[in-house]
């Protein structure tokens, strides 16, 4: 028993003059004073972490093993190993050779504090499956090798020491907290810097500060018009089909087979014929499969038999309108269908600008051959954005804020909902759905430069031009109900 406890004190010895004398010391000795690396806020925290596992260890050498001890390193291993995860996602997704901070056989510093959290957690557990049932008994007064535990004492004091001489010139005594961006290492006073903008924020939302609240179709705030003018008047209207039970948030033309196309905010997709009475097929989508689709916001045919729609979460899937298609054939992607309709793709669009921002309509520019996504207003107060995307790969190619020129203030200050969007070769037409406007857009260059506005009932969804007609819908009682406008 007596050889064990040697071997293992020898071991946790030896691990604990490891994490200090190479993540810990190298961070702050040659990373820090000779090149001028500063840590950041998540850097500290994952230091932090090192330095007390290190220190867990000493413990264990001079008090012997128990279960506290053992304890500490589980919380201090998945607490380090949570920070590092944080930090490491923040660049998961970077082009090649991005991130923050030096590079270490090609993975950057933050990367290498998520293994070593890792390999603490290892080694605790297959330190438990060595113990057996039973943890040693307390050991003698003297550890048996005290010379080298004077060195790892002696190494962990000197990295320590090094540490606070960073940490209280660089940072800051308390309550001053580590930086986003720090600056290069200095003692030159003047160019330290002590901040307090980075304490914690909680709210009740799992995703912390980046919380965006997920867009409502019942519930719009009115927002006043961007464009003066008479209101243009419904030339007609028209109920839709009774089976179309939810409220519709989008809708799309297919010339050539004189098929339309509907979505709704509880996941169906419907197809209807050319007098929008009869539904020639219809689907609903499973969001939990694979890929989450949250309520769908967009739709848009890119062919004869072939079109996408758009979950407000930026997630898609592609339909095809084939008789071999079956309810049977596509089981995995549809709680329910009607033959006719498939599934032959599902992904996710991947944005730059609106990556905070959740979509409100979809649309297919045919001359560029481009899906084209416009963000939802969100309490942030964000510009809204649009995205287009390559339907060869559905890759992002291109993405602009909107600007409104001389009109750009009211804009941000009555940023609204667009609901609906529609593209004619030239001409784009954006439904404001919380003004009752349609905003006129130049589709080649982004300029908005007119509006008109439209006699509607609140919260109009979807739009569609055919013709010299526009098309929106909106719903009340349980109908849905189209209203056309005359250009």
């Amino acid at each position: 028993m007596q050889a064990r406890d040697a071997i293992f004190n020898k071991l946790a010895s030896f691990a604990s003059v490891v994490i200090m004398a190479l993540p810990v010391g190298i961070a702050c000795f040659i990373f820090g004073f000779l090149m001028k690396d500063n840590p950041c806020a998540f850097c500290w925290q994952e230091r932090t972490a090192m330095i007390l596992v290190a220190l867990t260890a000493l413990y264990i050498v001079r008090f012997g093993l128990k279960p506290k001890y053992i304890g500490a390193l589980v919380w201090l291993g998945i607490y380090g190993a949570w920070m590092a995860s944080v930090h490491t996602s923040i660049n998961l997704g970077s082009d090649i050779g991005q991130g923050f901070s030096v590079k270490i056989m090609g993975a950057h510093t933050y990367t290498w504090a998520l293994l070593v959290f890792v390999v603490v957690l290892v080694v605790v557990a297959a330190l438990m499956m060595f113990l057996g049932n039973r943890f040693p008994g307390k050991p003698t007064q003297t550890p048996g090798n005290p010379a080298l535990v004077k060195v790892v004492a002696s190494v962990f004091l000197f990295v320590i020491s090094g540490n606070i001489v960073q940490a209280f010139t660089q940072t800051g005594p308390p309550p001053f907290v580590g930086q986003d961006s720090p600056g290069r290492v200095s003692f030159n006073p003047k160019f330290m810097s002590w901040e307090l903008d980075h304490w914690p924020t909680y709210g009740p939302d799992a995703r912390g500060a980046y919380a965006i609240s997920d867009p409502s179709y019942d519930q719009v705030n009115r927002t006043s018009p961007m464009f003066d003018g008479a209101a243009l008047p419904v030339s007609a209207q028209q109920a839709l089909p009774a089976a179309i039970s939810s409220r519709i948030t989008a809708i799309d033309y297919e010339p050539v087979s004189q098929r339309y196309a509907v979505v709704t905010s509880d996941m169906w997709v419907y197809i209807l014929d050319n007098s929008l009475s009869r539904i020639l097929t219809q689907a609903k989508i499973d969001g939990m499969y694979m890929i989450h689709i949250s309520p769908l916001a967009g739709v848009a045919f890119t062919s004869e038999n072939e079109l996408v729609v758009l979950g407000d979460n930026k997630a898609f899937a592609k339909l095809v309108l084939q008789p071999d298609q079956t309810w049977e054939v596509n089981y995995r992607r549809f709680n329910e269908s009607t033959d006719g309709i498939g599934e032959s793709e599902r992904g996710q669009f991947a944005t730059v600008r609106a990556k905070l921002s959740y979509a409100a309509a979809l649309a297919y520019d045919k001359d560029a051959e481009q899906l084209v996504t416009v963000t939802a207003a969100n309490e942030r107060g964000d510009n809204l954005v649009a995205s287009r995307f390559a339907l060869e790969d559905m890759t992002l190619s291109a993405e602009a804020n909107f600007n409104l020129g001389d009109k750009q203030d009211r804009w941000m200050a009555n940023l609204p909902m667009l609901t609906g969007y529609a593209i004619d070769g030239p001409h784009s037409f954006l439904l404001s759905g919380s003004a009752g406007e349609v905003l006129m857009m130049n589709t080649e260059t982004g300029a908005i430069d007119h509006g008109i506005r439209l006699a509607t009932p609140a919260n109009p969804q979807g739009l569609v031009k055919v013709g010299n007609n526009l098309m929106t819908v909106a719903f009340d009682n349980g109908v849905n109900t189209l209203y056309r406008f005359e250009l």
